[in-house]
């Protein structure tokens, strides 16, 4: 484990990228109701930003994720709007080398860029540096004509190798859409597909008829591809969860060897968190009661390999470990001054931060304590504001102060 302290950079969001941190800003453009985005990779040594390729206009329109850890691209969005076509414009792919600092355009198309204001979203799931799931969503209203949301859609399956594309047009992808995709290896991703009914009331607004199936399924890459090739339109997945209207899955993610994620019961107010084990296939779950909202939901965390569900009651915070069924640690709160909060978990270790209790000759200090798991040892300890945390697949942790 190595820390490294970034004083005074409490303007610094952004995700690990290459050993630097990658930050993204916004402000209006010239086209209404979409933003232009700035992307600046920030130097950690020297405490230094600098913007990628300034000169060229990268709009959100939507959302790019890149689900390779490895990748050496940045992916945006360039809009060029037609000056003798009314409303009609190219869309851009682009993509920048990091190392080289070199850009292309890897896939364009002619659209009404106007209807990326509110109509129209452009989702992309880099899933390496060779293949992508491009996915065009359209805002449809409820059969209530109460509710709108983004319930049509249109996928593709961008080859760089071969520089092809593809039409996704089976029903278990193009019907529902994707929500979510996560890197397993080189040649496996699993993907989630259909909406999520837990937020914004969807259940009540929804007739039963207009939900989507969501599931959870594996996916390989290669085979994908060269079914794709041969012009085969059913698309093999290996499915290993499925929920329906009155059941959701608000999330997946990948922690270690294990695929996490919860279903939500939405009439019994209840969830069922599981973590699927991606080398055996072995599944622990736990029941949590009283979620109706995303902010309900269970906090569960893969720590030193193991499976835990992080328990917050009566001014204690403990973790519950799903092999065993025993808690493994936990912390009395009273012990710690009122505003002791727990801020991030972390592979092998939790990171607290507060502010020391006033003495009679001495005041109060903020401070930032890094506690072994399950030792409870302190690794660090640091007199400073917290603003953020980051740690790397190589088990480096960026603590951030104000």
């Amino acid at each position: 484990m190595e820390i490294k302290i970034l004083k005074n950079a409490s303007g610094i969001f952004g995700t690990i990228f290459n050993g630097h941190v990658l930050e993204k800003s916004e402000r209006t453009s010239d086209i209404d109701g979409i933003n232009i985005v700035h992307y600046y990779m920030h130097n950690i040594d020297d405490n230094v930003s600098e913007e990628l390729v300034p000169l060229i206009k990268k709009y959100n329109i939507g959302k790019i994720k890149n689900c390779s850890s490895s990748s050496n691209f940045i992916y945006f969005i360039n809009l060029f709007n037609h000056e003798n076509e009314e409303n009609i414009g190219t869309v851009s792919i682009i993509r920048y080398n990091i190392s080289e600092q070199t850009m292309e355009s890897i896939h364009s198309f002619d659209d009404n860029i106007f209807h990326y204001a509110s109509k129209t979203r452009l989702n992309l799931f880099v899933i390496n540096d060779m293949y992508i799931f491009m996915q065009k969503e359209y805002l449809v209203p409820n059969l209530k004509r109460t509710y709108c949301g983004f319930f049509k859609y249109e996928i593709k399956f961008l080859n760089l190798k071969d520089k092809s594309t593809y039409d996704i047009t089976d029903d278990k992808i193009l019907k529902y859409g994707i929500s979510d995709v996560l890197q397993i290896s080189d040649n496996q991703c699993v993907i989630k597909t259909g909406f999520c009914l837990l937020d914004d009331n969807m259940y009540n607004e929804l007739e039963q008829e207009e939900a989507s199936l969501e599931s959870i399924s594996l996916i390989n890459i290669g085979q994908l591809a060269s079914d794709l090739v041969i012009g085969q339109d059913i698309i093999v997945l290996d499915t290993i969860e499925q929920a329906f209207y009155t059941k959701t899955i608000p999330y997946i993610k990948k922690q270690e060897n294990y695929l996490v994620y919860t279903c939500v019961d939405n009439e019994n107010k209840q969830e069922e968190v599981k973590f699927y084990n991606l080398e055996t296939s072995e599944v622990k779950s736990c029941i949590n009661q009283d979620v109706i909202k995303s902010s309900d939901l269970a906090a569960p965390y893969v720590i030193n390999g193991e499976p835990y569900i992080c328990v917050t009651k009566d001014n204690e915070i403990s973790f519950l470990n799903l092999n065993s069924g025993k808690v493994d640690v936990n912390f009395d709160m009273t012990t710690f001054s009122d505003d002791t909060k727990l801020q991030k978990v972390l592979k092998n270790s939790l990171l607290f931060s507060g502010t020391t209790k006033k003495k009679l000759i001495k005041k109060s200090k903020p401070f930032i304590d890094l506690y072994s798991f399950p030792g409870k040892e302190i690794l660090f300890h640091e007199t400073g504001e917290y603003a953020d945390c980051m740690e790397t697949d190589e088990e480096i942790i960026y603590i951030i102060e104000k």
